[in-house]
């Protein structure tokens, strides 16, 4: 019985050491040398790419500047009463924020707490997590609450101040932002060309042009390292795509209601995006970058 007990461990072991070893050799081998990089959390961004980035991070502050003083005005006309006007200053801040949010959805869960939509949760509107943006369209454009929308205009007041004061010290490497050209696409491509972002305030239009603006700003300032070709083909796709967006254009900042949006119009953006979506995604290559998340 010892025998056989003997006899069954060492087949045991050996059987862990030939698997052990076949598993190593399975492995790339290690690198080494003076142009191997150890990564740790982001690739560090190359020096060349610097000003690009600080000219992208200047339009950041100055359009989350804007949101904030937005949602300022937004809760003056709430103390006054004036429902029409904090209706107005509400889109006007969600537009500021809808033309940088890849860059905001980059810090954390900060787009989370900010702009969650009531779908995001299984109780809806009733949701306690159910804050900021969505929460004040509700109450501003379904509720019609004044008394309803001040504290959470004010408590999305605080984030909004919050949120510019930390870009102000924030940065971001290349491949981040070089991804985010092509995020803004996705973005309007998953919901706001349905009419599933702002679903009280029918405002999708509005944030579909911030979208683009958003992503027309990150080309602008890499426009320098891409090709040519490449560029000419999105800036063509960024031309059709504004002469549909701007036919709904009502003033400065406003557009028509989603419910407005023609059919046809709608399927030809949906072609367009997804063209420039697949587009901006070749950057990545044409400047040598590689996206590297922080796990």
């Amino acid at each position: 019985m010892r025998n056989m007990t003997k006899i069954t461990l060492s087949l045991f072991l050996a059987t862990f050491i030939i698997s052990t070893a076949h598993g190593k050799a399975l492995r790339s081998p290690v690198q080494t040398g003076d142009d191997i990089v150890i990564a740790k959390g982001d690739i560090p961004t190359p020096e060349k790419y610097q000003p690009a980035i600080q000219n992208y991070l200047a339009f950041v502050t100055n359009e989350l500047g804007e949101m904030v003083e937005q949602l300022d005005i937004l809760n003056q006309c709430l103390k006054k009463g004036h429902l029409a006007q904090a209706k107005s200053a509400y889109i006007q801040a969600h537009q500021h924020y809808e033309t940088v949010r890849p860059i905001i959805m980059l810090f954390g869960n900060t787009d989370r707490t900010i702009n969650p939509r009531a779908d995001y949760f299984l109780d809806k509107e009733k949701d306690y997590r159910f804050t900021g943006f969505h929460l004040v369209e509700y109450q501003l454009f379904s509720q019609q609450d004044i008394k309803a929308a001040l504290p959470a205009a004010d408590e999305l007041l605080l984030k909004g101040r919050d949120l510019h004061k930390r870009v102000l010290t924030e940065t971001i490497e290349i491949p981040k932002l070089v991804q985010a050209s092509a995020d803004f696409m996705e973005m309007i491509l998953e919901t706001k060309l349905s009419g599933q972002e702002n679903i009280y305030s029918q405002s999708d239009l509005t944030d579909i042009a911030a979208n683009a603006k958003g992503s027309q700003a990150i080309v602008e300032v890499i426009s320098p390292f891409v090709e040519i070709k490449t560029l000419d083909q999105i800036k063509e796709n960024d031309q059709k795509i504004n002469k549909i967006v701007q036919s709904y254009q009502l003033a400065k900042g406003q557009y028509a209601p989603y419910s407005q949006l023609k059919r046809q119009d709608k399927m030809t953006l949906y072609s367009l995006l997804t063209q420039q979506a697949e587009l901006l995604a070749t950057l990545r290559a044409q400047l040598d970058v590689d996206v590297y998340y922080k796990y």
